[in-house]
C-alpha cells in the first residue's frame, strides 16, 4: 500500500521538539552546513476496488 504524507502536528509536543533539534544541531556539525529536519505523520491510501471505487464482489 502506498502512504500519503502531511506535515506532522509536534506544535505542543516539546520532547519531539527538542530531539529534533538537537539532531539538526548535531547533524549541522558533522555536515559544516545548517541541517533543516521536517516531520511527517504517514496515512495509509485506501486502495480501490473497482474503476468507481465500489467492490460489487462480481470479480
Amino acid at each position: 500500500m502506498d502512504n500519503q504524507y502531511r506535515v506532522a502536528e509536534l506544535r505542543h509536543q516539546e520532547d519531539a521538539l527538542d530531539a529534533i533539534r538537537q539532531l539538526e544541531n548535531r547533524l549541522s556539525k558533522q555536515n559544516g552546513s545548517p541541517i533543516a529536519l521536517v516531520a511527517y505523520s504517514a496515512e495509509e491510501k485506501k486502495e480501490q476496488s473497482g474503476f468507481d471505487g465500489s467492490d460489487n464482489g462480481s470479480h
